[in-house]
């Protein structure tokens, strides 16, 4: 499903964190807010019955750490509500050229994504 250029995609509250530097892009990406460091999502698992037992007994996480990668970790410093999807767009064009190419249906794409794990919501 393409996102369309008008919505707003916006963080649903959850804990992240910002890990190791990507390298040396933050002229170019400092004055539009992208640290360009790692993002850390940090989500709770939802044990069931059984499976919160299993996991006692194996000692399993309680949470799953999900790194992302520098253009997500970018993407989702973006989405912070007051930001258009096709100003993220072009804001992900000029920072990161053609390693983002075609911008719109990766950027579309990495959203659904975040939709999908309920970390994203699109205002219209």
């Amino acid at each position: 499903m393409a996102v369309p250029v008008n919505s707003i995609p916006v963080r649903l509250p959850c804990e992240w964190t910002l890990g190791e530097s990507f390298g040396d892009d933050t002229i170019i990406t400092q004055p539009y807010g992208i640290s360009n460091r790692q993002v850390v999502i940090v989500i709770e698992k939802d044990f069931s019955f059984i499976e919160g037992m299993l996991a006692r007994i194996l000692r399993a996480p309680k949470y799953l750490r999900r790194p992302l990668d520098k253009l997500n970790s970018a993407l989702w410093e973006l989405m912070d509500g007051n930001r258009s999807f096709g100003e993220i767009i072009d804001i992900m064009e000029e920072c990161y050229n053609e390693e983002i190419v075609p911008a719109h249906e990766r950027c579309s794409s990495s959203v659904n994504r975040f939709l999908k794990l309920n970390l994203v919501i699109l205002k219209t």
